[in-house]
């Protein structure tokens, strides 16, 4: 448990919130099933929850963490993610509810499971992290259950072709300005899945298996 926080990894406070994630996502679906019409209404208040908490975010990087450009831009994946849900839920697009579902999905959900907080558990630091990732979960897992999107069959191709595109761009931007965005020159200093996947660049090569293997068990229902 780092020092800044008084957070306990599954401990009561934390196994609530790893409930109260899907309960919510089922929540929201069963009124949309009874009533349809609830559909855009719940689409764009997650849409406003999750840019709110993301501008937040940003904010606080700069103006608290002090961080400077080239850091602090929003290349993590996450960040990613975080866009990709919010254009889904507005504009029902197919090509960006498939990437943030792989993407976004498995990484949310790590974080929740794992979370690395930088202040105690109800400040508004740490709030707003669960806010984000746990947003971007039941966003997904709402357009999910209520039929308002799927993956199709296949789409984790898509899926990791891009992942991998994305991760070349952001390597050589991380080589251009001595940054570590998807920790691509260096692992994180917080305990990692990473760390269990050798050194560098060892584990880059690992952890890309890994994702396509989350892939392909992510796309198995579909």
């Amino acid at each position: 448990m780092p020092a800044a926080t008084d957070f306990h990894l599954f401990g009561p406070a934390h196994l609530a919130i790893l409930i109260v994630v899907p309960v919510c996502a089922g929540g929201l679906t069963w009124i949309t099933h009874r009533k349809p019409a609830t559909d855009t209404w719940t689409r764009v208040t997650l849409a406003a929850l999750l840019s709110l908490s993301g501008l937040w975010w940003y904010w606080y990087r700069f103006s608290v963490l002090r961080m400077h450009l080239p850091q602090g831009l929003p290349f993590e994946l996450c960040d990613v993610s975080l866009l990709l849900t919010i254009y889904s839920l507005l504009r029902l697009q197919q090509w960006s509810f498939e990437l943030a579902y792989y993407w976004g999905l498995g990484g949310a959900t790590m974080a929740v499971l794992t979370p690395d907080l930088l202040a105690p558990l109800l400040s508004t630091s740490s709030i707003s992290f669960f806010i984000r990732h746990g947003g971007v979960i039941i966003a997904l897992l709402y357009l999910l259950w209520s039929n308002c999107l799927r993956p199709r069959p296949r789409s984790w191709r898509f899926a990791f072709l891009t992942l991998n595109l994305y991760a070349a761009a952001i390597a050589a931007y991380d080589f251009l300005f001595g940054t570590n965005y998807l920790y691509l020159r260096n692992k994180p200093a917080s305990a990692s899945l990473l760390n269990a996947m050798g050194t560098w660049p060892l584990y880059i090569f690992i952890a890309d298996v890994f994702a396509l293997v989350l892939f392909l068990l992510m796309a198995v229902p579909f």
